[in-house]
């Protein structure tokens, strides 16, 4: 179903909202696999990430190596590159703003003394040590939110500022590292629209850590607007028990000559994995422990990752749609456990034994074992 209406003022606090959380018995490495490290000269010269390349790149990697030496995790070089991206976009910069006329270097370190010699905060190692040395003062940094974690040092205005930035992080650290999945262009060239046949790519990550965790699906806010279990089929071929939750964004747009609120809003997937569907109103990725994550109504020229390929958690997949049996844009989320290998997903109650579909579980219970809550303070409920 779709949610009707939604007041304009809460156009202007559209943020991608990412919650970079690990749980279950894979994701939960995250927290303790020490980053890699990588080779400068090499990442200077690797095929663009989410539109950054060159020199982006290799202080990228010396942001990565900066964390590495210290013995930090893969959590951390993620959050190091989230904020160096946020702060100077990747460039070391010889200038600062308004707010800190005085900042400089990747992380815009002030001239107060407290980030060392003008020299040290233009220099990418030294400035990025200083800065996850600061992380690592945080209370309780690896549980915090990235964002809020990066805020408690930075002390930007927002603090949430850092969080669409995350993604890109993600995959930066990924693909450095040489893991696969994200797109390797810019982001203006990645819309070409795969096929089902397209040929399989390389299997997804295994340690549920290179691919960043488990992210939200949609831009936030978005609002739920069907709930899982029985409910009265909303229009013609659409079922009476969903299994599903169904969600909308609150920007209006465009898809497949749709108009209205969530349409062309992207979709990000929740977690790595293969894609195993990409065809008519169904996209599917299932993990390396065995379940599948489906995100449904979406028109397939929209997707932009096909059958075979995987994919890196945040990493855009699609937009949304109201292909299929639907009353408008928005996005159904729904998650089959058969095949699963991960005990605390086999262990969720199945939709089958309350009367529903085989090998369904509640969306809201799986990403909260992940740490992830779906309808959180900001998401309204709004079933019709």
């Amino acid at each position: 179903m779709i949610l009707i209406g939604t007041p304009a003022a809460l156009m202007g606090l559209l943020v991608f909202l990412v919650v970079f959380s690990f749980g279950g018995s894979a994701a939960a490495a995250c927290n303790t696999m020490t980053g890699g490290s990588v080779d400068v000269d090499a990442a200077a010269q690797h095929s663009p990430i989410d539109g950054f390349s060159g020199d982006q790149l290799k202080n990228a990697a010396y942001i990565m190596n900066a964390a590495e030496s210290l013995g930090l995790t893969q959590q951390a070089q993620v959050i190091g590159i989230m904020t160096a991206i946020g702060e100077s976009t990747l460039q070391v910069l010889d200038r600062g703003d308004a707010v800190g006329p005085d900042s400089r270097g990747l992380f815009q370190q002030r001239g107060n003394g407290a980030w060392g010699s003008y020299e040290d905060r233009m220099d990418p190692t030294i400035s990025a040590t200083n800065f996850f040395k600061a992380l690592q003062a945080v209370e309780g940094w690896e549980t915090l939110e990235p964002t809020i974690a990066i805020h408690r040092v930075q002390i930007n205005q927002d603090p949430f500022h850092y969080r669409q930035y995350q993604p890109a992080a993600q995959n930066i650290v990924t693909q450095l590292s040489g893991g696969t999945g994200g797109s390797t262009t810019s982001p203006a060239s990645s819309t070409a629209t795969p096929t089902p046949s397209a040929t399989p790519g390389t299997a997804a990550p295994t340690n549920g850590c290179s691919a960043g965790g488990t992210v939200l699906p949609l831009t936030a806010p978005f609002d739920q607007t069907s709930d899982y279990g029985p409910r009265e089929s909303p229009t013609a071929g659409a079922s009476s028990w969903h299994p599903a939750y169904d969600y909308q964004t609150r920007v209006s747009g465009a898809s497949a000559g749709r108009s209205g609120y969530s349409c062309g809003s992207p979709i990000y997937a929740s977690q790595a994995g293969t894609v195993t569907v990409a065809a008519d109103y169904t996209l599917s990725i299932k993990s390396a422990e065995g379940y599948t994550i489906s995100y449904l109504h979406m028109y397939p020229f929209d997707m932009t990752v096909g059958v075979g390929d995987a994919v890196s958690s945040g990493q855009k997949i699609g937009k949304i749609g109201s292909n299929g049996p639907s009353t408008g844009c928005h996005l159904d989320l729904r998650v089959n456990t058969d095949g699963s290998t991960n005990d605390s997903v086999s262990a969720l109650p199945q939709s089958q034994t309350i009367g529903g579909p085989q090998g369904y579980v509640d969306p809201e219970e799986f990403y909260s074992l992940f740490g992830v809550t779906l309808c959180g303070e900001d998401c309204e409920r709004k079933s019709f």
